[in-house]
């Protein structure tokens, strides 16, 4: 008679060759989702300019240029801009023509391809070094860590994470995002160019705060990954 115990290994043994199984059959099926992605990130598709050209080989933009990282954002994210895109509700005469040339199928594939290329920076070396607790002189870093509660205004770090990398599918990364950019889409808030995510939270917060402190968290979220690794702020 087998003993109890080695019919547990022999069953944990089952378990765990099923197991390897299956998540080997589910990315042989997500492979040609990805692959297709690829192919419309790197070189493009009818009507579409590759994504590449602006968004960088491994996604991580070109901040001089005011092209955001993709790398490291939530697929629900991802997916919800290239449709606001798309049908207008974030107005981007770059962006514009390309999502409305991509199919739904194209847009999903870019997504799950972009999702399995690596955040631009160490999220968990970000957010450890940074300081939660800053200098109520810092404008920047205060309100990113501890908001302006005297006029509504919630710490950044509440939905974006300590470090701004982003939190889950829907609440984007931050760090290293251009400080031009991130001051382009305060401005599109609050003129109701661009949807205010879940619940509606940033066109309500981008219309409360002032353009002095809108530029000094700017800075601080632009600066995070240089300021992080110890090679200060650009």
């Amino acid at each position: 008679m087998i003993s109890s115990n080695r019919c547990r290994r022999r069953l944990l043994g089952s378990l765990m060759a099923g197991g390897a199984l299956l998540v080997a059959g589910l990315a042989q099926a997500a492979s040609p989702a990805v692959d297709a992605g690829k192919q419309v990130y790197t070189q493009g598709a009818t009507g579409v300019t590759a994504c590449i050209t602006c968004h960088g080989a491994q996604g991580e933009g070109m901040a001089a240029a005011n092209f955001p990282f993709l790398a490291g954002q939530g697929a629900d994210y991802l997916s919800a801009q290239l449709q606001a895109f798309a049908d207008g509700s974030r107005v981007n005469p770059i962006m514009k023509p390309i999502a409305t040339a991509l199919t739904s199928a194209q847009r999903a594939a870019v997504v799950a391809y972009i999702r399995t290329l690596p955040a631009p920076w160490d999220a968990d070396k970000l957010a450890a070094q940074v300081d939660t607790q800053p200098n109520a002189q810092d404008a920047g870093a205060w309100i990113a860590n501890r908001g302006d509660w005297a006029q509504q205004i919630p710490a950044c770090i509440q939905c974006h994470a300590p470090g701004g990398i982003g939190v889950g599918p829907h609440f984007p990364a931050l760090a290293g995002l251009s400080k031009t950019y991130i001051v382009e889409q305060f401005t599109q808030w609050r003129a109701g160019q661009r949807p205010g995510g879940p619940q509606g939270l940033m066109s309500g917060i981008a219309k409360r705060m002032n353009d002095a402190q809108i530029a000094a968290v700017a800075d601080y979220f632009s600066a995070l990954p240089q300021a992080a690794s110890g090679k200060g702020a650009k």
